[in-house]
């Protein structure tokens, strides 16, 4: 175990996208993975909360924002199983030195950014996350009743919060894996939300189209305690 943590507060706003947008980004030993013949794409908002590293608080940054946007793929394993996990096309938070970390140990393509969310609970909690460089110009806020939280055993829910690894190319020969473990997470239903992104300046031209686009499902969960484990090289 590398690093421990809470996530707490996350959106997923889902996308059904055509998967040869995301072709040039699986990383070699994975594929797509399909739910119900869509290819998905989601932007997820969380609050990153009591980090430790290596059982150790973390210097400075305990406590933080995180908003990325990450697609589904699985790797076929020798005993003939299937490993799901996702991708990351960006991951955005509020500190270089997280971001330096990220890339340095997990290659991932980590970015630092100003941020800063808004949290209100009455008969429903109301959420906004939001990111830019000087103005805080992209935005995800939802409205997330309290009450029927479900953990559903099938269904488009469990298939977006129940990949435990994440994989990353740092170069295009070497495919890094590792794992993620928390409990299986509660939804909550979203009733309102908004997306003001933009997606092209934030993620690049192959994402201009999700600013266009409504998203299949948007929905909460509380979340969980999680740990992070080292990654290893699958390829070469």
């Amino acid at each position: 175990m590398f690093l421990s943590a809470t996530w707490q507060n996350i959106l997923f706003a889902n996308y059904s996208i055509d998967p040869q947008v995301l072709m040039p980004f699986v990383p070699e030993g994975t594929t797509l993975d399909f739910y119900e013949g869509h290819c998905f794409i989601s932007l997820v908002a969380f609050q990153f909360l009591n980090t430790k590293v290596f059982g150790f608080p973390a210097y400075t940054w305990r406590n933080f924002d995180e908003i990325n946007l990450r697609f589904y793929v699985k790797r076929h394993l020798s005993n003939g199983r299937e490993q799901t996990g996702v991708v990351f096309v960006k991951e955005i938070v509020p500190s270089r030195f997280i971001a330096w970390v990220a890339r340095t140990l997990y290659k991932e393509n980590y970015i630092a950014m100003d941020m800063e969310h808004e949290f209100t609970r009455d008969q429903a909690l109301k959420l906004t996350y939001r990111c830019g460089t000087g103005k805080l110009s992209n935005q995800l806020s939802a409205v997330v009743s309290l009450d029927g939280e479900t953990t559903n055993e099938e269904g488009l829910k469990p298939y977006i919060t129940e990949h435990y690894w994440g994989y990353s190319s740092p170069n295009l020969n070497t495919t890094v894996e590792y794992e993620v473990k928390h409990p299986r997470w509660p939804v909550n239903q979203v009733v309102d939300h908004s997306i003001d992104f933009d997606f092209e300046s934030l993620y690049g031209t192959p994402f201009k189209l999700l600013s266009e686009m409504q998203p299949m499902s948007v929905f909460y969960c509380r979340g969980s305690d999680i740990t992070v484990h080292l990654g290893s090289r699958i390829l070469p």
